[in-house]
């Protein structure tokens, strides 16, 4: 919710929070006030690729025993100017394994410039997923950061 937010605090027009699960993982008070801010949500999607045209997501379904079931032939692309991966309090693969050229540490952290810049063109990353878990603050500060480096990239397209 601190991306989703600081985003549009940073003037992004449009911001949508995709989660492969039924349900968001942020307290119903924070979600609130994302969607106050204009943050919209769409549930069940999980992603194949990051292109830069945008995510490809498919939709998802969760069973009994909280196994995940794909719908077959339902990804697509999201057209998107940016897109921000904000995995919450440790580090994902599942996007950096199935997307070419970002590259991670081994602590299977993104590796990023301090600008927060990936090591490929035009995709950018901050949080834990770069840092590790650290604190809000911490995180936030950096998003900032991160998020100015984003609009200057965008602002010379």
């Amino acid at each position: 919710m601190d991306v989703a937010r600081t985003a549009i605090r940073k003037g992004v027009r449009e911001v949508t929070v995709y989660s492969h699960s039924d349900t968001i993982k942020a307290s119903p008070l924070e979600v609130e006030y994302a969607k106050v801010d204009g943050v919209r949500f769409e549930l069940g999607k999980a992603p194949v690729e990051l292109t830069e045209e945008g995510p490809i997501l498919q939709n998802v379904t969760w069973d009994e025993n909280e196994e995940m079931i794909i719908e077959e032939g339902s990804a697509r692309l999201y057209p998107a100017k940016s897109t921000i991966v904000a995995i919450s309090q440790g580090p994902k693969d599942k996007i950096v394994s199935k997307t070419k050229g970002i590259k991670v540490n081994d602590r299977g952290l993104i590796v990023t410039n301090e600008c927060g810049e990936t090591s490929r063109p035009g995709i950018f990353a901050s949080g834990d997923v770069v840092n590790g878990a650290k604190t809000v603050v911490e995180a936030v500060h950096y998003s900032k950061l991160v998020a100015d480096a984003m609009d200057e990239y965008m602002s010379n397209l």
